[in-house]
């Protein structure tokens, strides 16, 4: 196997592709390792390209039902309640996942989602059906930003 000049590119339309045709018992930690990797892997740089969608909208634009979002935090330098952004979002669940704040949240006997936190105070449960959508709406996404920005 052989990865492209673009690392990152490549490296996100291969985890687009593992979450795409996946299909077995490991579904649960294999969306957390395609997390880590639409999220840690691309660099904080690329989180820019993300809008700034307020809540009403996360469910249809993104897969994450507004509700999840249990906590935006507080922006540790200027004590303020983060912004309800998507983009604020994705920022946290970057930081949950690349420290491991990650707890699973069970039902009948088996993981049904995680919980996600950070040292902010930001607080999310989302389903593994959200974090299925959600994973591989922002693998399109960084898919259409990188892209644009390797034809330059």
């Amino acid at each position: 196997m052989k990865y492209e000049d673009e690392f990152t590119l490549d490296f996100m339309r291969r985890t687009l592709a593992i979450v795409n045709d996946y299909s077995g018992d490991l579904d649960a930690t294999m969306l957390l390792n395609s997390l880590l990797g639409l999220l840690v892997v691309p660099k904080e740089k690329y989180f820019n390209s993300f809008p700034n969608d307020k809540p009403d909208v996360f469910e249809s634009n993104w897969g994450v039902l507004p509700k999840s979002i249990v906590s935006y935090g507080k922006c540790s330098q200027c004590k303020t309640h983060n912004k309800q952004t998507f983009r604020q979002v994705l920022k946290s669940l970057r930081n949950a996942v690349a420290h491991f704040n990650i707890k699973p949240l069970n039902g009948g006997g088996k993981c049904v989602g995680f919980v996600f936190t950070d040292k902010s105070g930001f607080e999310a449960k989302l389903s593994l059906n959200e974090i299925s959508t959600l994973t591989k709406i922002v693998a399109q996404h960084l898919d259409k930003h990188l892209n644009s920005i390797v034809k330059k």
